[in-house]
């Protein structure tokens, strides 16, 4: 007698947004998967961090490859006959970078189905742009409101957004059925008046496809997610702008004001 199949496991929701954070300090991305499910669900929203969890001083996930970044100065490089094929139609400040002629959004992925989603991976986002090039490949472009940095890659922090655009290739891949040979993440300076504007080109090969798969792995197999204080990171954090972690080591600066902040309950 045939024993009965039995479903395999559901992955944990991810999006590129969870890499990114869970890259920063993984207790801030599991404050945020907490809050979600009580909105989601109206129960407590309990996190799996230990309490007596010991603070790391790096993040735990291991960099994305990086000998094939190329970092550009100036204005993206367009083609004529390339157009725009998947716009995030809920970020009203993306850059106009093609004229209406050349804006061909895809209609699978339009008015509310702007969510690429793939099945296998457990992985779903939305990227900023979607650029079909000349020979038919695709191009997902993220879009960043400030200037590109010099040494870009570990001098001012700004390898989460590789890991970003590694996630966001993968999803374009699979939503799209298309090539993806690399990402693009795009700094438009708009406080500078475009000064210093530029834009990384991220390779997404066989090296990038291997290096998403283990990191979600080991997302998921990490039970304790632990806190990473630093000023970087806490700096910024959401949750720790509501008072909800204990190990930050700096205030949030953000449009809070810092009264109301400190009167919140520290848990």
């Amino acid at each position: 007698m045939l024993a009965p199949r039995t479903a395999p496991p559901t992955l944990e929701h991810l999006t590129p947004h969870d890499l990114v954070t869970y890259f920063r300090c993984p207790y801030e991305m599991e404050l945020v998967h907490a809050t979600r499910r009580r909105t989601l669900t109206g129960g407590p929203g309990t996190v799996r961090t230990p309490a007596d969890v010991v603070p790391l001083h790096h993040s735990p996930m291991f960099p994305p490859p990086q000998g094939h970044v190329v970092v550009y100065e100036g204005r993206l490089d367009l083609e004529d006959r390339d157009v725009l094929v998947y716009e995030d139609e809920a970020e009203d400040d993306l850059p106009m970078l093609f004229p209406p002629e050349r804006v061909r959004l895809d209609a699978r992925f339009r008015n509310g189905g702007r969510t690429l989603v793939d099945p296998e991976l457990g992985l779903a986002g939305r990227p900023d742009l979607i650029v079909q090039r000349a020979d038919g490949s695709l191009v997902p472009v993220e879009y960043k409101e400030t200037h590109l940095f010099p040494g870009y890659h570990m001098a001012h922090g700004r390898l989460f957004d590789t890991v970003q655009a590694i996630a966001e290739c993968r999803l374009a891949s699979v939503a799209f059925g298309r090539a993806v040979p690399y990402g693009i993440v795009l700094y438009g300076d708009e406080a500078g008046g475009g000064m210093h504007e530029g834009w990384v080109r991220i390779p997404y090969g066989d090296a990038e496809q291997g290096w998403l798969r283990a990191a979600l792995r080991q997302i998921r197999d990490d039970a304790t997610r632990a806190p990473v204080p630093a000023e970087r990171n806490c700096g910024g954090c959401e949750p720790n702008a509501e008072g909800q972690c204990r190990y930050a080591v700096a205030r949030y600066e953000g449009p809070h004001h810092r009264a109301a902040f400190d009167a919140r309950p520290r848990i």
